[in-house]
């Protein structure tokens, strides 16, 4: 099996983000590698991220890819990267629980901050992806793999959409079960 590149150092994370110094190396090291598969991958597609893996492990980086991945990627990265470490870091899995962290000197966040966090971190890490396909379309004469990433069955074509989007069904606060607008029908 074939070493995975990170496209992101740990040593990145904590010196361009609000990672403190003592966070676990493991910890940043499964949320780099999930970041870059789950949110990178499918923006640039397989052709060009298993190229830059190929190469990253080789140490013969081209020059257009040292471009694309410090420019354009590595910043997307670290907000990515950021938004998946949100509940590893506030969860602790241990032998007869998950356990939330606490410590001495500070009191950790509860569920609502931390998805409002996550959350945060997704809307700066989808501008920023927002640029990786930019980039691509732009240069894609450069980047011959963005538009033909091959053809087998685990070929990720690159996405056309960086931005999620939900549906916003109005107000939950107001919504009134079939029974209770046939009950009160003067209330709806």
């Amino acid at each position: 099996m074939s070493t995975i590149a990170l496209f992101l150092s740990p040593v990145a994370i904590k010196n361009n983000t609000y990672v403190d110094e003592n966070v676990d190396e493991k910890y940043l090291r499964v949320a780099i590698e999930r970041a870059q598969y789950r949110y990178i991958r499918p923006i640039i597609g397989s052709g060009i991220y298993d190229e830059l893996q190929t190469q990253i492990n080789a140490g013969t980086l081209t020059a257009l890819n040292t471009t694309l991945l410090t420019t354009y990627i590595q910043p997307a990265m670290e907000w990515w990267t950021l938004r998946e470490l949100v509940y590893p870091l506030l969860y602790k899995f241990q032998n007869k629980n998950i356990a939330k962290k606490t410590s001495d000197n500070s009191n950790p966040i509860d569920l609502d901050e931390a998805v409002q966090l996550r959350n945060e971190f997704q809307n700066n890490a989808e501008e920023m992806t927002e640029s990786i396909r930019l980039y691509l379309l732009q240069n894609d004469t450069d980047y011959p793999l963005y538009d033909n990433p091959g053809t087998g069955v685990d070929t990720v074509h690159p996405g056309k959409n960086t931005f999620s989007a939900g549906w916003y069904l109005g107000n939950a606060d107001g919504y009134k079960t079939a029974e209770e607008r046939f009950e009160n029908p003067s209330e709806c």
